[in-house]
């Protein structure tokens, strides 16, 4: 176990934060569904990238360095990955330098450059004799965040009748669909995917064929604790937003949400709050890096460090930080743009684990690929929709 558990943090980074604490201050307990349905979809993602990853000893963007023929196309390909990477890196350094500036009152911008900087000496663990510290060093940072994320729902009265109508699926108004494809994008997400089974690779590719559907066994366990960890904490910050905000904030902001925890629930709570973006966006950015090294690597055979990786994707972070004041906006936005990326992350996904040459006796069945086939299709039509006016 372990993997999943360090993809896992991909799950509670600062985008989710922004976009579940946003729904649930604007739209009360309505888009609990949506955090419901992605981490149930998130299970067979995960599931089925590491399955990859064992069945074929090799991770997903290098198989698909190997399947895509045509340079051109595999560098288009790689550029869109990048520039979902890119939009998960940004959210993440942008959350982290939040989360100095509510703890310290840091400038955003130093913050920034602070965060890439731990998150640089974090990557250094990520090297092959040191995977396994690299994960549990992402796992303990995965603790400090949830318990600081719903920790002031203690000292809130949750409305039950509420939380269960929030189960049915339903959606609106525009603004509506708009944050369900943020959760959606910050949950699944297209990067999670690539690190995952490129995690599973390093740790397990070079296993023997009689091991493989006993870590098969382990890794069904691995998601299911990551995804049921991943789940409870999305829907604690979407309460944390639908009880302790809703109403009260006029503008809802990361800032602004923290600083109403910390009058009317204790600044106890609100430093708590802080304290579990700044461990999301340390954790969640390491595994960024990672995951960007991984793609570069297996769809282009350039080796760049992530730790190299990590610096460059300062850049982007600190122009924004200095040209948009809302940084709670553009986290939102970036978690949506991973939603319309998603399907290019996901498709290759069920594809390959589908090819039995490559897969053997692992080869995905009928019923998974009828289930996978049916994820892709709901994550295009929910793209699609919200390019059509609702009426």
């Amino acid at each position: 176990m372990g993997p999943a558990l360090a993809t896992g943090v991909a799950y509670i980074d600062p985008g989710n934060v922004a976009t579940n604490l946003t729904g649930g201050a604007r739209f009360g307990y309505a888009l609990i569904w949506v955090i419901v349905f992605a981490n149930i979809g998130a299970w067979l993602v995960q599931y089925l990238s590491a399955k990859l990853a064992i069945a074929s000893g090799k991770s997903m963007a290098e198989l698909l360095g190997s399947a895509i023929k045509k340079r051109w196309l595999r560098l288009l390909y790689w550029l869109q990955a990048e520039a979902m990477i890119l939009a998960t890196e940004l959210a993440e350094i942008v959350g982290g330098a939040i989360a100095l500036h509510l703890l310290f009152g840091l400038n955003p911008i130093f913050g920034a450059v602070i965060v890439g900087a731990a998150a640089f000496l974090i990557l250094s663990l990520a090297r092959q004799e040191k995977v396994g510290i690299f994960i549990a060093v992402v796992v303990g940072l995965m603790a400090v965040t949830i318990i600081g994320f719903v920790s002031s729902l203690f000292t809130s009265q949750i409305d039950a009748a509420a939380l269960a109508l929030g189960l049915v699926p339903q959606i609106s108004e525009r603004d509506e669909l708009f944050l369900a494809l943020g959760i959606l994008g910050a949950t699944i997400m297209p990067h999670a995917i690539y690190v995952h089974s490129a995690l599973t690779a390093e740790r397990f590719g070079k296993a023997k064929d009689d091991e493989k559907r006993r870590l098969l066994k382990w890794t069904r366990l691995d998601v299911s604790v990551a995804m049921g960890i991943a789940g409870i904490a999305n829907i604690g910050i979407l309460l944390v937003g639908a009880v302790t905000v809703a109403g009260d904030v006029e503008e809802v902001t990361i800032d602004s949400a923290v600083a109403h925890i910390s009058e009317f629930h204790g600044q106890i709570f609100g430093t708590m709050f802080a304290i579990g973006l700044l461990a999301s966006s340390l954790a969640s950015s390491a595994v960024g890096g990672y995951a960007g090294a991984s793609v570069m690597s297996g769809l282009t055979n350039l080796k760049v460090s992530a730790r190299v990786r990590r610096l460059i994707s300062i850049v982007p972070s600190v122009l924004i930080l200095a040209l948009v004041p809302d940084s709670t906006a553009v986290l939102v936005i970036s978690q949506i743009a991973l939603a319309f990326g998603l399907p290019l992350a996901l498709g290759p996904l069920v594809w390959l684990t589908g090819q039995s040459k490559l897969m053997g006796k692992y080869v995905n069945r009928l019923r998974t690929k009828l289930l996978a086939g049916l994820l892709l299709a709901i994550l295009v039509g929910l793209n699609a929709w919200s390019l059509l006016p609702i009426a």
